[in-house]
């Protein structure tokens, strides 16, 4: 009868551990397994993304910058606004901020103090699959004749373009 009372209690303390155990582990388990799922959505966009700059035109004395981008990936770019650009002479160039306002290419208060773009999409309602996007850079400077200029646009998801003009 000790035997069957022990045998029992083991029993039970075995069901309960593993109940312990299961209970501590799953949870990281499903953690870990949709912590791979958006691993892998980021690393498929990324994939799929892909962008070129077609043309930079700018001219000395004025104080905007063109670039035309092409959507060269598999997938539609989304929140372009959410890209960054970084333009100014090879040395010394910076962070510029999207701006959708007017006050971005005519302020209202000439002349401009704060660097800005915007852009339009030139052949489609979104930045689809071979689709080409405007960005213009408004500066708070005029270009100068013989100064090599960049211009690297960084999308959302970290894929990069850029290219050089000199003026």
């Amino acid at each position: 009868m000790d035997k069957v009372i022990t045998t029992m209690l083991l029993l039970i303390a075995g069901v309960i551990a593993t109940v312990v155990v299961i209970n501590a582990i799953l949870p990281a388990v499903q953690r870990a397994g949709s912590d791979i799922i958006a691993a892998s959505d980021v690393a498929g966009n990324r994939i799929r993304s892909d962008v070129r700059i077609i043309e930079l035109s700018a001219v000395d004395t004025d104080d905007f910058a063109q670039v035309w981008a092409k959507n060269t990936g598999a997938s539609r770019i989304d929140a372009i606004d959410k890209s960054s650009v970084f333009f100014g002479p090879v040395n010394n160039f910076g962070y510029v901020g999207y701006d959708a306002t007017s006050e971005c290419p005519t302020p209202a208060v000439p002349p401009r103090t704060v660097d800005c773009w915007q852009y339009a999409i030139e052949d489609d309602t979104q930045w689809s699959i071979s689709s080409t996007v405007r960005i213009t850079v408004y500066l708070s400077y005029d270009l100068a004749a013989g100064t090599e200029y960049v211009m690297k646009l960084v999308l959302a998801n970290g894929i990069i373009a850029s290219t050089t003009i000199t003026i």
